[in-house]
C-alpha cells in the first residue's frame, strides 16, 4: 500500500508541475509582458553603448572583435522578433490568446536574459595599440648613441623641461633612436601616454591632427583646423603625463594651430622633436637639443661586419671592407644599404664597389648627404634584375611616411608590362611580395603596418625620385603637401610615369604622349579634367585615380584603348556609362575597392575578354549585378568581392532581368585561381562546385568576421553562419571544409562532434573559431564508430588519427552551451601547433581536455609521459565566465603543460588550478628563477583571478 501511494504522489508531481507553470503563463500575462518590455529596454541600451563604441572605432580605423560583431547581430535579430511579437499582442487583444502570448513573452524573456549575460562579456572594440608595440627591433647600443639616449630620458626627467630637439643629418639614425627611447620610456612609467606623429617636409596640420588623435583614441569630427585643434587641445588636456613626439621635423611649426598644449598651460605635456635642422629646433624653444653624430670608426666597422655576414671573415677582402666603410661616411643607412649589398660577393665585385663609390657624382638633394646618396645610388644600380629596380621606383610614387600596399605594386607592374615572363597574377603577386622581401634585406624598402604593406625610408625615396626623374624612367612625382606644383617645362613630351597627390589639377591642353602610368591620389578633379586627361595620355597603360573626393564623368575613358590596370579605389565617381567600359578592350585588372557610392556592376564588364582581375572588396551599396556578366569573362583569375554584393540568385539564375548567380560564377572555375565572396546564407553553398582543386577561396556568409579574408594573402577560408548540420552535408561543402585552413562555425547547430564534419581530421585547418554552436559537445571524443573503417591503421577505435588539427594555430570557443570539454587527450596531443586557444560563456565546460570519451585508450606509462607538454607553442590563454571549469587537465593527471606568456581567467569560480606548468625560460621577458609549476586559486579571496606564471603577461 505505502509504494502504491508513493507512486501516487510521484505522478501527482509530476502532473501538478507542468500544469501549474502552465497555469501560471496565464495569471502571469501581465507581468510576463512588463517584464519582457523592461529587459528589452535594458538591452537595448547596453546595445546602444557598445554600438556607440564600434562606431567610433570603425571611423578611427581600428579592428572590431568577431564575438562584438556577432553579438550585436544577435541583439538586433532579437530586438526585430520583440517588435513583430509586439504588434502580435496589439492585434489579438482578446482573453482567449493571452495564455499564448504570455507563455511567449516569458520564452523570449529568457533569451533576452542571456544575451544580457554574453553582453557583459562582450569586450569594447580593440584601442588603439601602444605606439611602442608597432616598432621593430634594429636599435644598436653603440657607446655613442646610448650616451645621447641617455642625455635625453634623463632631460625628459627634468620638470622644468617642456621640449627637447634631437638633431642630426638624414640617415644617420634620428628615428630609430627615438624609437628605442619611447620603448624604454614605456618601461620607466615616465608617463601615460605616449604619443608619435610624423611631420615631414612639408607639414599638413590636419594629417598631424589625426596621427595624435588616433593615438589617444580621439575623432576628430570638426571640418576646420581650428575647431579640430581646439578639440585635441582639450582632450591632451586630460592626460597629466603625456609625451608627443614629433618626428621629422623640417620647418618651425605652430603647436597652437595644431592644438598642442604647451609651456605653462600644462607642466605634464612635454614634446620630443626630431629634425635635420638645428635652427628649426632652437627656433621652436628647444631646450636642450641633443646632437646625434656619426658613427664611430669602430662602431661603423661593426655594423658593416653584421651586415656582410660571412664575406667579413675573408682576409682578402679585409683592407677593401676598410675603405667601403670609409665611404660610407659613419652614416647608418649608407653603412646597412651597402653592406648588405655587398654580403655573399665575391672580390671582384667588392672592388667594383669601391671604386663606384668613390667615382660616385651626386645629384644635390635637399637633405641628403651626397655619401648617402653615392651608398643608395650604388645599392640600387647593383640590385639583381630590371624588376626588382622597378618595383623599388614605383614605391617613390607614394608620399612620404604612406604606408604602401603590395598590391599596387602587382597591379601597377602588371599593367606596365614589367612581369613578361610570368603567366598568372597570382605568379606575379608571389613575385613581387619576394622582390619586396629581397628590398627590405637591402634596407631599401621597411616594414609596413601589415604584412601586404611596405614603408619607404624618406632618404631613399628622396634618391629613389632622382633616379627615376632622369632616363630612361622620366618619372613626375608631384605631392601638394610639398608644395610641388607642375614644373616649368616647354614640354611633357618624354614622361612615362606621373603620380600627383593632394590638390593638384591637370593643365589645361597637356600633351604627354609617351605616358604609360598615371596615378593620382586623395584630390578633387573639376569638371572636364578626366577628358582633359584621358585626350593628352591617350597611350596610358595603367590609370589609378586613388581616394579621389570627386572624379566627375568617366564617359571619356573610352578613347584609352591601350588601358590594361584600372584602378579607381575609394574614389566618388558620377557614373560609367556602359559604352565606355565595355570598350577598353586590352583591359586585364579592373578595381573598385571601396566605391561605397557604387550601386550597379556596368553589364558591358561582360565584354572585356581580356580581363584577368575584378575587385568589388568593401562596395557596400552594390546591389546590381546583372545576369550574364561573370559567364562572359572567359579570362578571369581573380574575383574578389567580400564586404560587397550579397543578392546572388540561387541555382543558374534567370537571364531575363535577373541577378548574377553562383552558378554562373563557378562556370568560371576551371580557369578560376581566387576567389573571395560573400553570400546571404548556407544554402548557396551548394552551388559552390570549385572545379579547379589549387583554387584559394575565402567565402563568407554575411560579415566577414575573419578580418584576414578582406586581404590579398589569405588562406582559404570557410564562414558559415546560421545554419543546421544537415545543410552541410553536401558534397560540395564538405569539400570547401576540408580544404579550409580558417574555419568559422557561428550558430550552426545540430551536430555534437566536431570531427563528423571532417572525417579525415581537419588535416590543413589552421584557425578555428567556434560562436554559439548550441550542441556541440566536444571537439573529438576518440569514440566516433566509422573511424576504424575510415583510418584502417588505427589500432583501436579510440584512437584519432595523428593529423586530426595538428596544424591548428588558434581555437576561439563561445558561448557553447553544452560543451563539457573541447578535446580527449589523445586529441590534445595532436595539437602541437596551437598558440592562442580561447574559452568563453561555455556554461557547461568542466576541463579543457578530459578522460571522457577516451575510455578505452591505452595506459600510458608514467615513465614515457611524465616529460610530455601539452600545447607546447601556446602563448596565448584566455578562459572567461566558465563557472564550472575546475581544471585545465583531468584530475590526477600529471601531464606538464606548456607556460603562456600571456593569460587571462575571469569568472571562473570553480578553478582551482591550471595543474603543472613548465615555464619557458626562453619566452619570458622576465628572467625571475621563482618557481611556477603551479597556482592554487582555490586560496584567491574571490576564487576569480588574474594570474600569470612568473615572467609572463596578464591579458587586459
Amino acid at each position: 500500500m505505502e509504494i502504491i501511494i508513493a507512486i501516487a504522489s510521484k505522478i501527482g508531481e509530476s502532473l501538478v508541475t507542468p500544469i501549474g507553470t502552465e497555469f501560471g503563463y496565464l495569471i502571469n500575462y501581465h507581468s510576463n509582458l512588463e517584464n519582457l518590455k523592461g529587459e528589452i529596454k535594458k538591452l537595448i541600451d547596453k546595445k546602444d553603448g557598445v554600438q556607440g563604441l564600434v562606431d567610433a572605432a570603425q571611423r578611427n580605423g581600428e579592428s572590431i572583435k568577431p564575438d562584438v560583431r556577432s553579438w550585436l547581430k544577435d541583439v538586433n535579430d532579437r530586438i526585430q522578433k520583440v517588435s513583430r511579437f509586439e504588434d502580435e499582442i496589439n492585434k489579438k487583444r482578446r482573453c482567449m490568446y493571452r495564455w499564448r502570448l504570455s507563455r511567449k513573452a516569458y520564452k523570449i524573456k529568457q533569451d533576452v536574459l542571456q544575451l544580457q549575460k554574453e553582453g557583459r562579456n562582450v569586450a569594447p572594440p580593440t584601442p588603439p595599440p601602444e605606439i611602442w608595440s608597432k616598432f621593430e627591433k634594429g636599435f644598436k647600443d653603440f657607446k655613442s648613441r646610448m650616451a645621447k639616449m641617455n642625455e635625453v630620458i634623463e632631460g625628459l626627467k627634468r620638470e622644468e623641461v617642456r621640449m627637447m630637439g634631437i638633431c642630426g643629418m638624414g640617415g644617420v639614425g634620428k628615428t630609430t633612436m627615438v624609437k628605442e627611447i619611447i620603448t624604454r620610456l614605456t618601461k620607466l612609467n615616465l608617463f601615460e601616454k605616449i604619443v608619435m606623429a610624423t611631420v615631414s617636409r612639408n607639414p599638413s596640420i590636419r594629417t598631424i591632427q589625426s596621427e595624435i588623435a588616433e593615438e589617444i583614441g580621439l575623432e576628430l569630427k570638426e571640418e576646420t583646423e581650428s575647431g579640430r585643434a581646439r578639440r585635441l587641445h582639450g582632450r591632451l588636456m586630460d592626460i597629466k603625463r603625456i609625451l608627443i613626439v614629433l618626428d621629422d621635423v623640417w620647418t618651425e611649426l605652430d603647436c597652437a594651430a595644431i592644438g598642442l598644449p604647451y609651456g605653462d598651460t600644462h607642466k605634464g605635456c612635454k614634446i620630443l622633436l626630431t629634425s635635420r635642422d638645428s635652427d628649426v629646433c632652437n627656433r621652436m624653444g628647444s631646450q636642450p637639443i641633443i646632437a646625434v653624430p656619426t658613427l664611430t670608426t669602430e662602431e661603423s666597422w661593426e655594423l658593416f661586419r653584421e651586415m656582410v655576414g660571412e664575406s667579413f671573415n675573408d682576409p682578402d677582402l679585409r683592407s677593401i671592407a676598410k675603405d667601403v666603410v670609409k665611404e660610407c661616411g659613419g652614416l647608418p643607412i649608407a653603412i646597412v644599404t651597402v653592406g648588405k649589398a655587398l654580403e655573399k660577393k665575391k672580390k671582384h665585385e667588392w672592388d667594383d664597389a669601391l671604386n663606384q663609390l668613390r667615382n660616385s657624382r651626386p645629384k644635390n638633394i635637399p637633405g641628403v648627404n651626397n655619401k648617402v646618396y653615392s651608398c643608395i645610388k650604388w645599392s640600387y644600380d647593383g640590385l639583381e634584375s630590371d624588376e626588382t629596380r622597378s618595383c623599388l621606383l614605383l614605391c617613390c610614387l607614394f608620399p612620404e611616411d604612406y604606408d604602401i600596399s603590395i598590391e599596387y605594386v602587382v597591379r601597377y607592374g602588371w599593367g606596365r608590362g614589367y612581369f613578361s615572363s610570368i603567366i598568372t597574377l597570382e605568379d606575379a603577386r608571389n613575385r613581387v611580395h619576394s622582390l619586396v622581401d629581397q628590398l627590405k634585406r637591402r634596407f631599401l624598402l621597411l616594414e609596413g603596418d601589415s604584412s601586404e604593406t611596405m614603408k619607404m625610408h624618406d632618404v631613399v625615396r628622396d634618391v629613389a625620385i632622382s633616379i627615376a626623374s632622369r632616363d630612361p624612367y622620366q618619372f613626375l612625382v608631384r605631392c601638394h603637401a610639398e608644395n610641388k606644383g607642375w614644373p616649368n617645362l616647354a614640354t611633357y613630351d618624354d614622361y612615362t610615369t606621373i603620380s600627383l597627390v593632394g590638390k593638384l589639377e591637370i593643365p589645361v591642353g597637356l600633351k604627354c604622349p609617351k605616358l604609360e602610368l598615371l596615378q593620382t591620389m586623395e584630390g578633387r578633379f573639376s569638371e572636364g579634367s578626366m577628358g582633359n586627361i584621358c585626350n593628352a595620355m591617350t597611350e596610358l597603360k595603367v590609370l589609378a585615380l586613388v581616394e579621389m573626393k570627386s572624379l566627375g564623368s568617366l564617359r571619356s575613358l573610352g578613347v584609352l584603348k591601350n588601358l590594361w590596370t584600372l584602378c579607381l579605389d575609394g574614389s566618388k565617381f558620377d557614373g560609367m556609362s556602359t559604352n565606355v567600359i565595355g570598350s577598353l578592350d586590352n583591359l586585364e585588372i579592373l578595381s573598385f575597392r571601396g566605391c561605397r557610392s557604387m550601386r550597379e556592376l556596368p553589364r558591358e564588364i561582360g565584354r572585356l575578354k581580356q580581363l584577368r582581375l575584378l575587385d568589388t572588396t568593401y562596395c557596400w551599396t552594390l546591389e546590381v549585378i546583372p545576369h550574364g556578366i561573370f559567364s562572359s569573362l572567359c579570362r578571369l583569375e581573380e574575383l574578389y568581392m567580400l564586404n560587397s554584393f550579397t543578392k546572388w540568385e540561387i541555382g543558374r539564375g534567370r537571364e531575363d532581368k535577373g541577378m548574377a548567380s553562383i552558378s554562373e560564377v563557378m562556370s568560371l572555375s576551371d580557369h578560376l585561381k581566387v576567389l573571395a565572396i560573400q553570400i546571404p546564407s548556407v544554402i548557396h553553398l551548394k552551388d559552390m562546385v570549385l572545379k579547379s582543386p589549387t583554387i584559394k577561396f575565402a567565402i563568407g556568409c554575411v560579415a566577414p568576421y575573419i578580418e584576414e579574408m578582406t586581404t590579398y594573402a589569405f588562406e582559404n577560408c570557410l564562414e558559415i553562419d546560421e545554419s543546421d548540420a544537415k545543410e552541410l552535408e553536401s558534397r560540395a561543402i564538405r569539400l570547401l571544409l576540408k580544404k579550409s585552413k580558417k574555419l568559422l562555425l557561428r550558430k550552426v547547430k545540430n551536430f555534437s562532434v566536431l570531427i563528423d564534419l571532417d572525417q579525415e581530421g581537419f588535416q590543413d585547418l589552421k584557425d578555428l573559431y567556434l560562436f554559439r554552436c548550441p550542441n556541440i559537445e566536444y571537439l573529438a571524443n576518440g569514440t566516433s564508430g566509422t573511424q576504424q573503417a575510415l583510418f584502417p591503421r588505427i589500432q583501436s577505435v579510440s584512437q584519432l588519427p595523428d593529423s586530426f588539427l595538428s596544424n591548428l594555430r588558434y581555437l576561439d570557443l563561445k558561448y557553447c552551451g553544452v560543451l563539457k570539454y573541447a578535446f580527449s587527450l589523445s586529441a590534445a596531443r595532436n595539437l602541437v601547433q596551437l598558440q592562442k586557444l580561447s574559452i568563453v560563456g561555455c556554461d557547461q565546460m568542466e576541463e579543457i581536455v578530459s578522460k571522457q570519451g577516451g575510455e578505452h585508450e591505452e595506459e600510458i606509462e608514467e615513465e614515457e609521459t611524465k616529460y610530455m607538454i601539452l600545447f607546447p607553442k601556446l602563448n596565448t590563454l584566455v578562459l572567461v565566465d566558465l563557472p564550472r571549469l575546475t581544471s585545465l587537465c583531468p584530475e590526477g593527471s600529471t601531464f606538464p603543460w606548456s607556460s603562456p606568456k600571456y593569460i587571462h581567467v575571469e569568472k571562473c569560480e570553480k578553478l582551482k588550478t591550471l595543474g603543472a606548468v613548465i615555464p619557458q625560460r626562453k619566452k619570458l621577458e622576465n628572467k625571475s628563477e621563482k618557481d611556477s609549476t603551479s597556482h592554487d586559486f582555490s586560496t584567491s579571496p574571490t576564487r576569480s583571478s588574474n594570474w600569470c606564471p612568473a615572467g609572463g603577461k596578464l591579458l587586459n
